[in-house]
């Protein structure tokens, strides 16, 4: 068998053939050299992959990828099921690129300890990372990943913009989401990919607890996990002791829907203005924590 591009095998038979013996199928046939249909390489609505009988190449104008058989067979074999597969993994490619690049940022390591988060085993397990801005793509274009495929995932913009650009970056697996906390912008904080966050974060490791602690974000996480609460999860919404009551109105309300349903739900009285992070930030311990947690209420 010939080696071709990449040194990869290059298939005994012709490209086109190949892909059609794998169930490729043409949807737009000029009667030239060229015909097209979806790309078995990205999830595809358009016929945007091009084959060319007489060269013996292939491009996608969707997700930006092409060349020859032996790249093409490369791909397809890292990638046996290119809907989903090859989605999962851009999403864990982002989350370690962003993971590496925390180590890097003077300003995001001192955010997180000016919050109050410090322990290396918290940062490792919740996969926090942080992303300077213009350097993702190149890095995914390198591995394969168009310019299509960032955009329909959320990642960058129509202008091929980072939107995660100068934030603290959590992993939400479960749903294949990203939250991102920005360090500079206070009119848009908080940000998240399209589609669900996958509910409630960190319930596989405090499902095994006889409670449950519920916060609103994940840097409270981190700073309850930190503390030695490791049954604290966070529900991505509006719980903290606001000035405006938009808080505490919420965790009222799942309070009752969480009686309604048969379980048991105390609130937590915490300082006006403060959220379990920002205390532990200010210097209170496991200790005092844990004195609010046994004044919780109905």
């Amino acid at each position: 068998m010939k080696l071709g591009d990449g040194g990869a095998p290059r298939p005994p038979i012709s490209l086109l053939d190949y892909l059609q013996q794998h169930g490729w199928k043409i949807v737009r046939d000029s009667g030239r050299e060229e015909v097209a249909g979806l790309c078995p390489l990205h999830r595809d609505t358009r016929p945007w992959f091009y084959v060319n009988r007489r060269k013996q190449v292939f491009y996608c104008h969707g997700c930006g990828r092409g060349g020859g058989p032996a790249r093409l067979v490369r791909w397809l074999d890292e990638s046996p099921a290119p809907a989903d597969a090859r989605a999962e993994q851009l999403m864990e490619r982002t989350y370690a690129f962003y993971q590496r690049q925390l180590a890097h940022s003077e300003e995001a390591c001192a955010y997180l300890a000016a919050r109050g988060i410090h322990d290396r085993p918290v940062i490792d397990r919740m996969r926090i990372g942080y992303a300077p801005g213009a350097c993702l793509r190149g890095y995914l274009t390198q591995l394969g990943y168009g310019r299509q495929a960032l955009l329909g995932r959320g990642l960058t913009d129509p202008r091929g913009r980072e939107v995660f650009f100068r934030c603290l970056t959590f992993p939400l697996p479960e749903a294949a989401n990203l939250y991102g906390r920005s360090l500079r912008n206070p009119l848009c904080r908080h940000r998240f990919l399209p589609g669900s966050k996958g509910g409630l974060y960190g319930w596989s490791q405090a499902m095994t607890s006889s409670r449950v602690i519920v916060v609103e974000g994940l840097l409270d996480v981190a700073a309850l996990w930190q503390a030695g609460f490791g049954e604290a999860v966070a529900a991505l919404i509006c719980f903290d002791a606001d000035r405006n009551g938009t808080g505490q109105r919420a965790a009222r309300s799942l309070a009752v829907q969480l009686r309604h349903a048969g379980v048991a739900a105390l609130r937590i009285q915490l300082p006006c203005g403060h959220d379990p992070a920002s205390l532990f930030a200010a210097g209170a311990g496991p200790g005092d924590f844990q004195g609010w947690l046994d004044r919780a209420q109905p």
